[in-house]
């Protein structure tokens, strides 16, 4: 923690940033797939083969995969276009992460209190949930590199490998929160209700 005094307070702001983010991220990168088969289309993994639980656990693993293909190509293209934007523009970072992270706050609360059954509602907000993840790996780390060669530039002892590895930390404990948050709730609900509960967490941590 020595080692960590003396940084800029954007640093801290960011690190503080990603662990938010990285609660909501990890909510729809660890489970959605249960979430598609358990609670939207109401499955059993367990079901008898053939039973009706049992095909449609098969249908919500089905449009899981169909999404998570779509996702893909999302993630891929706010990619390049962040990276336009951050080249091109003079557009402030911030302005640029802010809508990636409001887009995931409100997809997650519209899977946790609206999406409920509707399968093609699911698959939509499971598509757009990669904003924030997209932003996450492209603006604080950006931002991190650009501090530093300035601080370099006017004589400044700078460690851009331990800022970049606080900030990979703050990635690590939000997936800690989050998993941890989930098995609470479980104990207390089955998994099917449990799920849509870890979203609106998601959004909690996106909107704050």
């Amino acid at each position: 923690f020595k080692s960590l005094r003396g940084m800029p307070r954007l640093l801290y702001h960011l690190a503080f940033v990603q662990c938010l983010v990285w609660i909501g991220n990890t909510a729809w990168t660890y489970y959605a797939s249960q979430w598609f088969a358990d609670s939207v289309y109401q499955g059993d993994q367990h079901a008898p083969p053939g039973s009706d639980k049992k095909l449609r656990y098969a249908q919500g693993m089905d449009d899981f995969s169909t999404g998570g293909q779509l996702r893909s190509g999302l993630q891929l293209l706010s990619a390049l276009v962040i990276i336009a934007l951050l080249m091109k523009t003079k557009l402030r970072p911030r302005l640029i992460y802010a809508p990636c992270i409001l887009i995931g706050a409100v997809v997650s609360f519209l899977a946790g209190f609206v999406v409920g059954h509707a399968a093609a509602f699911a698959m939509l907000c499971f598509v757009l949930s990669i904003m924030p993840e997209t932003g996450s790996f492209a603006i604080p780390f950006g931002l991190v590199a650009t501090l530093n060669k300035r601080a370099e530039e006017e004589g400044k002892q700078v460690s851009t490998a331990l800022q970049m590895a606080l900030l990979n930390c703050c990635v690590t404990v939000g997936q800690q929160v989050c998993h941890l948050v989930l098995a609470i709730i479980e104990e207390h609900l089955p998994l099917e209700k449990a799920l849509p509960c870890v979203f609106i967490l998601a959004g909690v941590a996106h909107t704050l």
